[in-house]
């Protein structure tokens, strides 16, 4: 048996070939994981646009003792329309604090554009406000953004 010494190994064309099919084959995965990462983020950035263009100012609060109501008034001053979610009245001192959903007030519209003041009303409290109490009233819409006023009684 005769052994060679000219043997040649495979040509650089069909390694070059050998070597692109395994970066497209090692890629694919990494192709679909990014895919899905960037629409996670776009989703992520869209809210974060919205949240960033709305804004919501506390013009007047009127809490009442002897009758525990409460009637608060909110100006939309940013781009994005808003829906009130949350409300915490808390006193001056933080030993007191009640949350209000919005199963517990009524609003004279439901969502507001740039511009509009909206109504929110408590009609039971839980409580019954002191009269020369400070109380921090905090009003936040449904994507988290708020608004802080203080009131005495």
């Amino acid at each position: 048996m005769k052994i060679r010494d000219n043997r040649r190994a495979l040509s650089p064309i069909f390694a070059s070939l050998i070597i692109l099919a395994i970066v497209t084959v090692l890629f694919i995965p990494v192709f679909i994981w990014s895919t899905g990462l960037i629409g996670e983020t776009r989703s992520f950035w869209e809210v974060s646009g919205l949240i960033a263009t709305e804004r919501i100012v506390i013009e007047e609060v009127s809490l009442r003792w002897g009758v525990p109501t409460c009637r608060i008034y909110v100006r939309n001053i940013g781009k994005t329309a808003v829906t009130i979610d949350d409300i915490i009245i808390a006193s001056s001192d933080g030993s007191f604090h009640s949350i209000y959903n919005e199963a517990d007030f009524s609003t004279d519209f439901n969502s507001v554009i740039q511009g509009d003041l909206m109504t929110i009303t408590i009609q039971n409290l839980g409580f019954d406000p002191e009269k020369g109490e400070t109380y921090t009233v905090k009003v936040f819409t449904t994507r988290g953004v708020g608004d802080t006023y203080q009131i005495v009684a």
